[in-house]
């Protein structure tokens, strides 16, 4: 099965009708709703909610903020209650290789764990359409599913918590319990960070086109740069893994900028191999900085410069807001948001 972004199917929860020749009022805002009064088509705003990267940053936040006055989706999902439980929490990532995924599901197994419930686990390869279809596996034998880093269109993950109890993380999708990363801090600091070392340039490398986070990352890391007058090179779309940074070397090379973010540390370290093997060294001929500060950013030579990403925290709080539905507790479906930070280290040229 094909999953598409149809702006069509997103007005899932209510339109305008006629009866007896008298129009009804909206029973719920829809997409077509906060369209109008954004001034921009339905599937703009489609893309600003789930694919905020495609959109500029300026035309998201207008969106977002119509779409928060006008209540758009501000109500829970109403999932159909268990008849049993099951025992069992499923955990959907898109990488299993990752670490950022993997310290978040180890996180979410000891929660899990001081509630006697077992957890299973599948990989979707950065694919909505397997990220469904191991959802609908899974629906008949768990009581509950954190997705992370979902790459599902809103209303399909809408969908889903019809059906189970979902919790998303890295991920904001309303009416949807979610724990997201407040990126805003984070790349704040890197910014000022890059623009006080003297750069007026940069290339940022970054993920797939298909992520959320990617979105939201870029339309923030754009602001900050813009408002220190940063110039800022888009090198995309790319996989968020070792090889998809090694693959980013030759582009970067056709109009070097001296300074380079990277999506992720695993991708900021493929791209450090690469410009290794042709000759040239961090942070010597160019520095370079990621996002997750995990193990990668302390192993990699030089060690790398990362914006921490509290990917257990996330796990954590996902896991006991899963818990929470579970059993039936009140929820406002409101995004918990986690506090991002840049650690410096030697790849943008720290010295011990």
């Amino acid at each position: 099965m094909k999953i598409d972004e149809d702006p069509d199917g997103l007005m899932l929860d209510g339109d305008s009708s006629k009866s007896s020749g008298k129009t009804m009022p909206l029973t719920k805002v829809t997409i077509r709703d906060v369209a109008r009064v954004a001034g921009v088509s339905p599937s703009t705003v489609s893309r600003a909610l789930a694919r905020p990267g495609r959109v500029s940053a300026s035309t998201a936040k207008r969106i977002l903020e119509v779409a928060d006055r006008m209540g758009y989706h501000n109500d829970a999902v109403e999932t159909v209650p268990l008849r049993h439980s099951t025992g069992m929490v499923a955990v959907i990532v898109p990488d299993l290789a990752n670490q950022f995924f993997s310290d978040a599901i180890h996180a979410v197994q000891r929660e899990c764990h001081r509630e006697n419930m077992a957890v299973v686990i599948a990989e979707s390869l950065e694919n909505a359409t397997q990220e469904f279809e191991a959802f609908n596996k899974f629906v008949p034998y768990v009581d509950g599913v954190v997705i992370a880093s979902s790459r599902m269109p809103d209303a399909m993950i809408r969908k889903c918590a019809q059906m189970r109890p979902v919790v998303v993380t890295n991920r904001v999708v309303r009416g949807v319990e979610s724990v997201a990363l407040d990126i805003t801090p984070g790349v704040d600091q890197l910014a000022e960070y890059l623009s006080s070392m003297g750069f007026e340039r940069v290339t940022y490398i970054d993920g797939p086109a298909s992520s959320w986070s990617v979105g939201t990352r870029w339309c923030a890391f754009s602001q900050a740069c813009a408002n220190r007058h940063l110039a800022v090179r888009r090198l995309w779309p790319g996989m968020p893994t070792y090889e998809g940074g090694f693959s980013f070397a030759r582009r970067y090379l056709e109009d070097p900028t001296g300074a380079v973010v990277a999506h992720n540390d695993m991708m900021a370290a493929g791209f450090i191999a690469a410009m290794r093997r042709r000759g040239y060294e961090c942070p010597k001929d160019f520095v370079i900085a990621g996002f997750d500060n995990d193990v990668i950013a302390q192993i990699t030579q030089p060690t790398l410069t990362s914006v921490r990403q509290p990917a257990s925290l996330m796990g954590s709080r996902a896991a006991r807001k899963l818990m929470q539905r579970i059993k039936g507790e009140p929820s406002d479906a409101a995004a918990d948001s986690l506090y991002t930070s840049l650690v410096v280290r030697e790849s943008t040229g720290l010295t011990s």
